[in-house]
């Protein structure tokens, strides 16, 4: 199902009505409801993601899950360079890697040669 972007507070996501909305950047916001949460991509930032790293088993049509899936946008599209600072920023990225590394060991590989090709490793 597709929603708009940005998603409003009250609208509605996989995990029930949005109670927050946090912007990280043009491209990206996170959500939270009364119950869960994560990050939902525009579609033009979602094309910008390889089509094998969309989807998981809780995550899909521009929404990713906070427990396992956030980190999958956060490390591609560079979210940390949109926190309020590099401290934060390298927090989160670190967090995002290990994040990665405990869900989706399948998929570091992949991960890290886009940010190679993007020279942010």
């Amino acid at each position: 199902m597709l929603y708009p972007f940005p998603p409003a507070c009250g609208s509605s996501s996989p995990w029930g009505p949005i109670q927050t909305v946090t912007p990280l950047g043009p491209d990206a916001v996170a959500v939270t409801t009364a119950s869960h949460g994560g990050l939902r991509v525009s579609l033009t930032a979602l094309v910008r993601i390889p089509e094998h790293l969309r989807e998981t088993p809780y995550s899909g049509g521009g929404w990713f899950e906070e427990d396992c899936d956030w980190c999958i946008p956060y490390l591609v599209l560079g979210l940390d360079a949109f926190e309020p600072n590099a401290a934060r920023g390298a927090e989160c990225w670190a967090a995002a890697r290990a994040t990665l590394a405990r869900f989706h060991p399948a998929h570091v590989a992949s991960v890290d040669a886009i940010l190679q090709a993007e020279g942010r490793s």
